[in-house]
């Protein structure tokens, strides 16, 4: 039994840590550029084949906002979360924008994906992986390949972002990750990504790397960097 922070999570979620309300610029980019390209308020090109109507997982929902985005682009767009929270929120979300999901987002028991193997075209994960221990990670990255037909996209943490956590500096990281000691996701974990990692993380799956992009930003008072990995798996 893995150690999912559930606690820490769910007292996240209730200060509203990661309440975003709005979706993430490269999880759009990356459902115009793989999946279905949006040509005008009601019509798409599709990207990827299906006999059916497409079907993604937004792994890690927190309060559903992809989840909703999924469903914008005409997409059945389930979302799971460890949080009750954050769950709860998400069918909140998805009545405002007119997306009744009680049917689409639930809780799981953050180990095991309750989904049949093949069910979702793709799957999409918005800084998760990168909130779990590494050996947690590998784990569920297993899941979302058996539940995933094709393609797995998901933002990454880099490991120059370490240097921007007050409480781990001068310190040895053990195995790039750490618990975090600030206020903002007090008592989860933060690991860091480099390319090494990430091969280390799919190494056990059927997915390779499909496109990738190392987004990195840096402070003009403090200098430190901020990097983020961008990432499409396929199979």
């Amino acid at each position: 039994m893995h150690d999912l922070k559930k606690n820490a999570w769910e007292n996240s979620y209730q200060n509203k840590d990661n309440f975003i309300y709005y979706p993430k610029e490269e999880t759009v980019k990356f459902l115009n550029r793989f999946i279905k390209k949006k040509l005008s308020l009601t019509e798409y090109v599709q990207n990827i084949e299906s006999k059916s109507k497409l079907k993604a997982l937004d792994f890690g929902c927190g309060i559903g906002r992809m989840t909703v985005l999924l469903h914008e682009f005409d997409i059945d767009g389930y979302g799971i979360d460890i949080s009750e929270t954050a769950v709860n929120e998400a069918k909140n979300v998805g009545d405002y924008f007119n997306f009744k999901l009680d049917d689409y987002v639930q809780t799981y028991d953050g180990e095991r994906i309750p989904f049949d193997d093949n069910y979702f075209d793709f799957t999409i994960s918005e800084g998760v992986l990168d909130s779990l221990s590494f050996v947690l990670a590998k784990k569920l990255i297993k899941e979302i390949s058996r539940v995933t037909k094709k393609y797995f996209y998901v933002s990454l943490i880099a490991y120059e972002s370490s240097s921007a956590f007050e409480d781990i500096k001068n310190k040895e990281l053990s195995n790039k990750e750490i618990e975090v000691g600030e206020e903002h996701e007090k008592g989860t974990i933060q690991s860091f990504f480099d390319s090494d990692k990430i091969d280390e993380l799919i190494k056990d799956t059927d997915f390779n790397v499909k496109w990738c992009e190392l987004h990195t930003d840096v402070n003009c008072i403090t200098n430190q960097k901020l990097g983020r990995y961008y990432i499409v798996f396929e199979k």
